[in-house]
């Protein structure tokens, strides 16, 4: 015989397992709804992005760009479909273990009320129930954490028509991190270093406004085991020799002056407005006065304006 007490004994123990393990799957599956919703809206992103902005895009560094964050936004997207895919398989698990643990009770149950002797039993103890212990997911992606600068940097112009200027990005235990996350873009006016996931940060190093134009084609970098370092390739001068440099970023910012090459007044026209903006009040009224008689067909007539310098195609210069 099996006592009353035995059984429901038996009863409680068992709704209490199911209890806790459906609790456990109902968290797994509402965790596993949310990170595959959140991958949706990334790869949504990424594809939004790409057609609504990528084709109307014309600089080189700006598509560049653009094209890393799509990237990085499937990549993140993918990596949550992969979470939430486990989370689910771990629920399932869970469930059939579940189901399983139910039916062998009830089968040991049944056996034991179908025996008829001995009349006199030993009360078996339950056995304890294995509880499910649930590991909280932790979703990690170097896209939600911002680039920080490195620590230091140094920059080395080289000797006299040397072919390299070098950066030194000093980091320690960088020679063992994985190369696939170290990445540095050239062009002739930049550079762009970044490293991702190292340490838990990511790092990036950009300088669009070199100091002197750099050779693509000679510029790489080197990953040693506690720093980066940056070899930029020199373009040579008009004699032949190497430009020299002395400061990596130009204190004035670069714009591409195509004008001047097509037309050569336009250089002087730039010198012009520069002394103008940047002169005293008697430079200012010189430049005025030949401006004025430029316009007005008197300049080199009677000497006035300012000495020697003719009209130099300034009558379009606008002050």
């Amino acid at each position: 015989m099996v006592e009353i007490s035995e059984v429901m004994e038996e009863e409680v123990v068992e709704t209490t397992t199911n209890n806790n393990n459906n609790n456990n799957d109902n968290n797994n599956v509402a965790v596993a709804v949310e990170v595959e919703s959140r991958s949706q809206e990334r790869l949504a992103d990424a594809d939004e992005i790409e057609a609504a902005l990528l084709a109307h895009i014309t600089r080189p560094s700006a598509q560049m760009h653009l094209k890393n964050l799509i990237t990085k936004l499937r990549k993140e997207g993918k990596a949550l479909q992969r979470v939430a895919a486990s989370t689910n398989n771990s629920a399932s698990t869970a469930s059939d273990g579940t189901s399983t643990a139910a039916t062998a009770a009830a089968a040991t149950t049944t056996a034991g009320s179908n025996d008829s002797a001995p009349v006199a039993t030993t009360k078996q103890p339950a056995a304890p129930s294995t509880p499910i212990v649930t590991k909280p997911i932790i979703i990690t992606s170097s896209t939600t954490n911002k680039y920080q600068t490195f620590p230091t940097h140094y920059f080395d112009c080289g000797p006299y028509n040397s072919p390299l200027v070098t950066i030194y990005i000093p980091l320690p235990d960088i020679g063992t991190h994985d190369k696939s996350k170290i990445s540095c873009h050239f062009t002739s006016t930049s550079f762009d270093l970044i490293v991702t996931d190292f340490s838990n940060k990511s790092y990036r190093l950009l300088n669009d406004n070199l100091e002197k134009e750099i050779d693509v084609t000679n510029s790489k970098y080197v990953i040693k085991p506690h720093k980066i370092i940056i070899k930029l390739g020199k373009v040579k001068g008009e004699y032949g020799s190497y430009d020299h440099w002395t400061e990596l970023t130009s204190k004035k910012k670069k714009t591409k002056d195509t004008k001047s090459k097509d037309d050569p007044t336009a250089g002087i026209m730039d010198l012009m407005k520069d002394m103008y903006e940047n002169g005293d009040d008697n430079m200012k009224k010189m430049i005025g006065e030949t401006m004025y008689k430029q316009r007005t067909g008197q300049l080199g007539k009677d000497g006035g304006g300012m000495p020697g310098m003719g009209d130099m195609g300034l009558g379009d210069m606008d002050f």
